[in-house]
């Protein structure tokens, strides 16, 4: 699970791709619906959220 836009979401798949400048990037596919793209460069942090 990754923390993005302020929730909790599941990563359902990962590849590359290129970024709006060409460089590279994370494209992320989540469980929840959509996709983010993440330039190469960036930190991803992951792990379980918090029981509520």
């Amino acid at each position: 699970m990754i923390g993005y836009e302020g929730e909790w979401r599941t990563v359902k798949e990962t590849s590359t791709a290129r970024g709006p400048m060409g460089g590279p990037a994370v494209l992320v596919t989540w469980e929840e619906g959509g996709t983010a793209r993440f330039p190469a460069g960036d930190e991803l942090l992951s792990g379980e959220p918090d029981p509520t």
